[in-house]
């Protein structure tokens, strides 16, 4: 059943985000030929003595700010709808209807954390490999530099130990965790904040400062009493200085992310389907 939820939930999603995931790619290389152009031109001696040229600079100004504005109104796109799902589809009108079909509860709270989780993760590659496009395709001095900079990367990768994937497939992983931990924490400050009986909105932003706060603390405090359990080498590289990718002690900070951000959707999810199944009062 699981599956349906989540099937649903992508239906209804892919409806909005698969005409922006295929609008970002094209915006940014009709942009980036844009530029090329300009560029050409103004390096012409047609359009060097041009009063074309004079507006040539402020022209590719407005381009990259209409790229980043379609880049950024992705993201933001992806913030609201997974908000949104979460409060209309579980704690609005829908949901008389969702919590009548035969499932658990957790099991609508996971479908939703996980489809959202997608969607935000296809969405940042969509906005990475537009933004790639734009580099590219812009002019031939970048076209140059990424090529030498893969080169070099290419001919590096033999001399790389094995620490060095790992750490880059923790990354990855930590980024994607990262992601659900984030989506959870909304989902778990709009429960709270759904226990108000007025002002749930605000109740629900109060609840996500609560939460950030109280998980900085409880992080902060962790970190201090591993700084006096650790041996000060340990301290200094694993907590204080995780810069190599290539580091054993960067392995260990990968670890220490990726297991507090398991603990804390944990919590989180314990935290909203308890709301959910013993206090939802739905509007």
């Amino acid at each position: 059943m699981l599956g349906k939820l989540m099937k649903y939930e992508l239906k209804s999603l892919s409806r909005a985000f698969i005409p922006m995931w295929i609008l970002a790619p094209i915006i940014a290389l009709m942009l980036s030929l844009s530029i090329r152009g300009m560029v050409a031109w103004s390096d012409s001696p047609i359009g060097r003595m041009s009063i074309v040229n004079a507006g040539n600079g402020m022209l590719m100004a407005v381009m990259v700010i209409l790229f980043i504005g379609a880049v950024m109104g992705l993201l933001i796109m992806t913030v609201v709808f997974v908000i949104q799902r979460f409060w209309n589809g579980l704690l609005k009108e829908e949901g008389y209807l969702m919590f009548t079909l035969p499932v658990k509860t957790w099991e609508l709270v996971v479908s939703k954390a996980l489809t959202a989780t997608l969607i935000a993760c296809i969405s940042a590659v969509v906005g990475i490999f537009a933004a790639v496009i734009l580099a590219v395709c812009s002019t031939e001095e970048v076209i140059r530099s990424l090529a030498m900079a893969w080169k070099y990367f290419f001919s590096s990768l033999i001399d790389l130990n094995p620490i060095f994937w790992l750490n880059v497939m923790l990354f990855i992983v930590v980024t994607v965790v990262g992601m659900a931990k984030s989506i959870y924490h909304v989902y778990a400050a709009m429960s709270v904040g759904h226990l108000f009986q007025t002002h749930k909105v605000v109740g629900s932003c109060v609840a996500y400062i609560g939460i950030s706060i109280t998980v900085s603390v409880v992080s902060n405090l962790i970190r201090a009493i591993m700084a006096m359990a650790l041996p000060d080498d340990w301290v200094y590289y694993w907590l204080y200085s995780p810069n190599g990718l290539g580091d054993t002690f960067g392995t260990f900070y990968l670890l220490y992310l990726l297991l507090f951000a398991l603990l804390e959707i944990a919590v989180y999810h314990i935290l909203t389907e308890r709301i959910l199944s013993t206090r939802l009062n739905l509007e």
